[in-house]
């Protein structure tokens, strides 16, 4: 329902993706992602986990599951299938229809993910704008495109496929340069890149035009494919953090900003200011949302130190002292974002507002801690978490992440990243170490 009172009703596209994962996650606030598996207590990562899985691959799983089982969790998956079936016999037309729906896509996220899943080396690899829209472009949500292209008449098949390759020529000319490369350098078929192409519009429009003008039915295609878009990005911005891949859930976060602002970069000038002009229109500047300004502070401590007190205050210097603690020992992350643009201004009314906007956000921010291996050749999401203002004057957001140490002695290194998924520009990144030294205390007879 939510998400359906935003699509149609809220106003401001910038923080409709926001407001809408924010009210879904509110239950992720110490969240620490663990290995999907058939009997995940999250059912969108059990489904997601199936969906990543070929249908023989899913049926072992699951044989698998019931033969390791107790005979009391058997009885209970058991029970869990007939409900689900005699729920599904029950449903209206209606009903039947919605559940086939969240099953598309849940299949197209596990396409998705599928496409997205750093194998061996390229754990560490940064993905790129194009990479993240290709991966997306594979799902068969975009099938029923080609299909409508192959029904037209020969003449009007012909104009738009005239126009997917002007688009193509407009994207390979005002692309950024790694979007421009990507895209030359895709190996994708023309069913699939076709997709990828209006994608790309919806970032690119704004830059490009009034170059290129899209004729009508193609204009259409374009509408349906980022409105498609829109719902895959919510449901998998909840959904990637519990497969602990870093970079993926970095790179979906900085497209899907991306997206829903309709802008091609977080560095480019003009991007920047699009952006602060979507926040703060130029014409009704009082009506707006002041562009973030963000200062990041965080460090390692011992968690014992924390919850006793003995903890100095989070300033400059603290933050260049690791924590050294024994193996095994509880270890937390300390962050605290400030907020440099804060002020008293009250929030627009059509922000404000109770009915479009029912948990108060006005700003929100996804905190990650990354952790890396000491040999550096892999690195694991620790946690995910969610940092929301509700109050404009509001000077700081802080968190705090608690994990328990590695049991090998070694200096360790973390990466904090707090980042945006409706404002560009302003995702940020900080360093930390901290060192697991031996136990040297002998062990009592």
């Amino acid at each position: 329902k939510w998400e359906i009172r935003c699509d149609i009703r809220f106003s401001r596209p910038h923080l409709r993706l926001t407001l809408y994962l924010f009210d879904r996650c509110r239950s992720l606030r110490n969240f620490h992602p663990q290995p999907l598996a058939i009997m995940s207590s999250s059912l969108q990562a059990g489904q997601v986990a199936l969906a990543m899985m070929t249908p023989a691959q899913r049926k072992q799983v699951i044989a698998d599951a019931l033969a390791n089982a107790s005979p009391e969790e058997r009885d209970q998956m058991l029970a869990q299938q007939q409900k689900m079936q005699r729920e599904m016999e029950r449903a209206s037309p209606a009903e039947q229809k919605q559940m086939a729906q969240q099953a598309a896509i849940m299949r197209d996220i596990g396409i998705f993910f599928q496409h997205l899943r750093p194998e061996g080396a390229e754990t560490a690899s940064v993905l790129g704008t194009v990479d993240v829209l290709a991966a997306m472009a594979e799902c068969q949500l975009f099938e029923a495109l080609n299909a409508v292209i192959k029904s037209l008449e020969e003449d009007k098949q012909k104009s738009v496929v005239r126009s997917f390759i002007t688009l193509e020529q407009a994207l390979m000319i005002h692309g950024v340069e790694a979007d421009a490369v990507a895209l030359r350098e895709t190996k994708l078929k023309p069913e699939k890149k076709r997709p990828l192409l209006l994608l790309l519009w919806v970032l690119y429009q704004h830059k490009v035009n009034p170059t290129v003008v899209l004729d009508e039915q193609t204009q259409q295609y374009f509408e349906t494919t980022k409105r498609l878009a829109t719902q895959m990005f919510m449901h998998a911005q909840l959904a990637l953090p519990q497969q602990r891949w870093v970079q993926p859930t970095l790179a979906v976060s900085r497209v899907a900003a991306l997206f829903v602002n309709e802008l091609w970069s977080h560095d480019d000038e003009e991007c920047i200011k699009r952006m602060k002009d979507i926040l703060a229109p130029p014409k009704e500047p009082d009506a707006g949302m002041p562009y973030p300004m963000l200062a990041l502070s965080a460090r390692t401590i011992k968690t014992l130190e924390l919850e006793k007190g003995f903890a100095s205050k989070l300033d400059a210097d603290a933050c260049l002292v690791p924590a050294v603690c024994l193996p095994r020992q509880s270890i937390s992350v300390q962050v605290e974002l400030s907020r440099l643009h804060a002020c008293r201004n009250t929030a627009p009314a059509s922000i404000a507002d109770n009915d479009l906007n029912p948990k108060g956000i006005l700003e929100a921010y996804w905190l990650y801690v990354e952790g890396h291996t000491p040999e550096g050749s892999s690195s694991v999401l620790l946690a995910a978490q969610p940092l929301t203002v509700a109050d404009l004057s509001t000077p700081s957001c802080s968190a705090t992440v608690k994990f328990d140490a590695p049991k090998q002695p070694a200096e360790y290194l973390l990466t904090v990243y707090i980042a945006s998924t409706s404002v560009v520009g302003c995702d940020m990144s900080l360093n930390l170490k901290f060192k697991v030294e031996e136990d040297d205390v002998p062990a009592l007879d």
